[in-house]
């Protein structure tokens, strides 16, 4: 299964289905990433396998308190991570966050994290 279906599928059943997706991809154009959230806040942000670099996922960041690392049932931390959003009635009206990721190990798809947007 793609990671986008099986969000657009999460997303139905949260009852806020996603209008836009997209898979994150770091500047330096490494698709691996440690993820981390705070499903409490509703946040997450990844960090790049290759360089380092942080990515704060739609600025949620701010909200967190409490962080903790997000890994696969198989023990891989390194994971490729798509975004999907539920608008209200204009793209940039968010109204619910998900981030998924794909294991490229054992190959699972799933959602770690979601909140409802601010």
């Amino acid at each position: 299964m793609k990671l986008k279906d099986e969000i657009q599928r999460y997303s139905k059943l949260n009852g806020y289905e996603i209008s836009h997706y997209h898979d994150v991809l770091c500047r330096c154009k490494s698709e691996k990433f440690l993820l981390f959230s705070d499903d409490t806040e509703g946040s997450a942000f990844a960090k790049c396998v290759k360089c380092k670099t942080k990515l704060d996922i739609l600025d949620s960041l701010k909200y967190a308190s409490d962080l903790t690392q997000n890994v696969c049932n198989c023990g891989n931390e390194a994971l490729c991570i798509g975004i999907g959003i539920a608008t209200y009635d204009t793209p940039e009206d968010h109204r619910w966050i998900y981030v998924g990721a794909h294991c490229d190990k054992c190959k699972l798809d799933g959602v770690y994290t979601d909140w409802n947007a601010r």
